[in-house]
């Protein structure tokens, strides 16, 4: 039986508290989290941003739970019939690509489209590649576990498909010594790419924008998204400039911290919700908008993307949003062996959920800590309203 809405909101809140008190454990605790949590908040950054993205990474892993479930059903992984869920998890990704943009583009406007094309790749890479290297490195490992380390196909196959995942899926998504499911080991690497294609144009797009020519460069941006996208997924990402450009105005950062404002962006994520169910879209993007610039602008939401709890999940996001879809296929294949995910009630449905999200976010401290810090430590310090003094807050600090 497929999850109603109110299944969906109660088995979401019972996987989400999980998540938060186990947050507030790490962060609480004397050491390497409490204090980068301390640094952060004392620091000069777009605060609610930085606990924005630990709701999206749960977002995301929420989706892809009712996914799980759904596929387990009908032996197909697509969107299930529910707008709640395709809003937590196409939702959350776009919300990742308008903060890449926003911060990014937010850089360039300050620096009047000068942009250290060298050092910004290089944080880049050492932001965003050590981290993905494990994750795909898993997928490979377990692909080749599931078919018995016994090679099906050629070395020089094999060697070319793993390549295929370890730069970031860019020639495409082969299957591993043919294991068929391959790719639902993990299914977010795709808006990765999406990431580096923005990273690419960054540095052109900042040059053609220079003095008065930021009008017409945004023209043709958008001209060439109408006319030649077929996902419609970069408009987020001109969101995400139109964004940084907003929150530099005084008036719309007086307005956004308010409760009237704070109406107006709950109100438009439910109209996406009610009037874009498939999010990707120039509307959906044009309604999203409007949320995050508020939330850009301060408005923490009474305070719950500042607390202490979301930060920690917002540092531990990149790794949230790369490990929890394998650990969620390797804990529903070992649950399959045993009892059909399928005819699961409910409740132990969501009881699984809870080992899933409570295992995500313990690796994910651990690779945080031994993984990514070490690469975020060797990125070049800019300027702390750019958010980049030591936890990135990009796409790539969540998925």
């Amino acid at each position: 039986m497929p999850f109603t809405s109110i299944d969906l909101m109660v088995g979401f809140l019972v996987a989400v508290l999980p998540a938060f008190g186990l947050a507030t454990v790490i962060g609480q605790k004397r050491g390497f989290f409490h204090s980068l949590v301390d640094r952060e908040a004392a620091s000069s950054r777009f605060h609610a941003i930085d606990g924005l993205r630990g709701f999206l990474a749960l977002g995301v892993m929420l989706h892809h739970i009712h996914l799980n479930h759904h596929f387990y059903r009908t032996g197909l992984w697509e969107l299930a019939p529910s707008r709640l869920s395709t809003f937590l998890g196409r939702g959350s990704v776009a919300f990742f690509f308008m903060i890449t943009a926003f911060l990014f583009w937010g850089r360039a406007i300050d620096s009047k489209g000068s942009i250290n094309t060298l050092k910004f790749y290089s944080g880049r890479v050492r932001r965003l590649v050590p981290m993905y290297l494990l994750s795909a490195g898993l997928l490979v490992l377990t692909a080749l576990a599931l078919t018995h380390f016994r090679l099906v196909v050629s070395p020089l196959d094999l060697v070319r498909q793993v390549l295929a995942w370890m730069l970031f899926t860019v020639p495409g998504y082969p299957e591993i010594n043919g294991f068929r499911q391959t790719t639902l080991i993990n299914t977010v690497f795709w808006s990765l790419v999406y990431e580096w294609k923005f990273y690419l144009v960054l540095p052109l797009i900042a040059a053609l924008s220079r003095n008065k020519n930021r009008w017409p460069t945004a023209i043709i941006v958008c001209g060439c998204i109408a006319a030649f996208s077929t996902t419609q997924i970069e408009w987020f990402f001109v969101a995400g400039c139109t964004a940084a450009a907003l929150v530099r105005l005084p008036a719309i950062r007086r307005f956004s911290v308010g409760i009237p404002a704070t109406a107006l962006a709950l109100g438009c994520a439910a109209a996406t919700v009610i009037y874009q169910p498939l999010i990707y879209t120039a509307a959906g993007a044009a309604l999203l908008l409007i949320p995050f610039t508020i939330i850009a602008s301060g408005n923490s939401l009474f305070g719950l993307l500042t607390c202490r709890p979301a930060r920690v999940l917002g540092l531990l996001s990149y790794s949230i949003y790369l490990l929890h879809n394998w650990v969620l296929y390797l804990t529903s294949r070992l649950i399959n062996h045993y009892i059909p995910v399928a005819s699961l009630p409910k409740i132990e449905y969501w009881g699984a959920a809870v080992i899933v999200v409570f295992l995500t976010v313990v690796l994910s401290a651990i690779t945080y800590r031994f993984i990514e810090y070490p690469g975020i430590r060797g990125v070049t310090a800019t300027p702390a309203n750019a958010n980049d003094d030591g936890t990135v807050t990009t796409l790539a600090d969540r998925p």
